[in-house]
């Protein structure tokens, strides 16, 4: 588990980005960023009903533009609430340096770099959706590995690593504030960098576990804003660790319990 001084240090930090999101200016835009999640999760969960209905419950579009687009606007409703401390912030910073419109199109900007770079770890998925869709895992040998390695990565340094950074807004902020629509870009791409090696653990997990099943997806998105915006969230780490250890092992137990049974 991450050290407790580097743990004090990074709750003090948090606690100080989510007061300052507490000016009177920051109502609006946190609002349409809280309304454009509210309708992400709108289009994901008739996605959702739509795979079921066609009986790919849990699974996605296998038209691999179809599949990316999806797979965007889940994760910004997954992501966008996560990411709300650093956007406003942001903006914050960028008012008092520059004028209002530049403040909001380094938002845009910041966002774009962020959920692109979020969309592109949808090809991986893409590819292992369409492998197990072609050749025989031994059932419930595929997902049942994949939960046991995102319940390792958890205890790993790199994840312990970006926790520290993505978890801290107003840190990462001062350390790659860069002025302009280019400054706000590049500051989301590092952010996303640092938000999946934080979050990779889950999000093998929540492939495993089928990336539309609107349950697991509900639970990780609340696991994700807990771990990186609540103040001692890094403590989500090591249990969600051995809970994923575990349920491999159960899946991967299973049709030789049921065999035996």
């Amino acid at each position: 588990m991450s050290h407790p001084r580097a743990s004090d240090k990074s709750d003090r930090l948090i606690t100080v980005g989510w007061a300052a999101l507490a000016r009177r200016e920051n109502l609006f835009p946190g609002a349409v960023l809280l309304l454009v999640t509210a309708a992400s999760w709108t289009y994901t969960v008739q996605q959702g009903r739509a795979m079921d209905e066609m009986g790919m419950a849990g699974q996605m579009d296998s038209r691999i533009a179809f599949f990316l687009l999806a797979w965007a606007v889940m994760m910004v409703a997954m992501m966008l609430p996560a990411i709300l401390p650093l956007i406003l912030l942001y903006r914050i910073t960028a008012r008092e340096r520059t004028a209002r419109s530049g403040a909001w199109s380094g938002m845009v900007a910041l966002i774009m770099g962020y959920v692109v770079l979020w969309t592109a770890t949808g090809l991986p998925v893409y590819a292992y959706q369409q492998i197990i869709g072609h050749v025989s895992l031994g059932g419930s040998i595929g997902p049942g590995l994949l939960l046991i390695a995102g319940g390792v990565y958890q205890f790993t340094t790199l994840k312990r690593s970006c926790h520290m950074r993505c978890s801290n807004p107003l840190f990462f902020l001062l350390r790659h504030w860069r002025p302009g629509a280019r400054g706000a870009l590049r500051l989301g791409v590092l952010h996303a960098i640092d938000c999946i090696g934080c979050c990779a653990g889950l999000m093998v997990a929540l492939v495993a576990l089928g990336a539309m099943n609107m349950a697991w997806m509900s639970t990780a998105a609340i696991l994700i804003f807990i771990e990186k915006t609540l103040p001692g969230g890094h403590r989500v780490a090591w249990p969600l660790g051995v809970a994923l250890i575990g349920g491999g092992l159960v899946v991967l137990a299973t049709p030789w319990l049921g065999s035996v049974l």
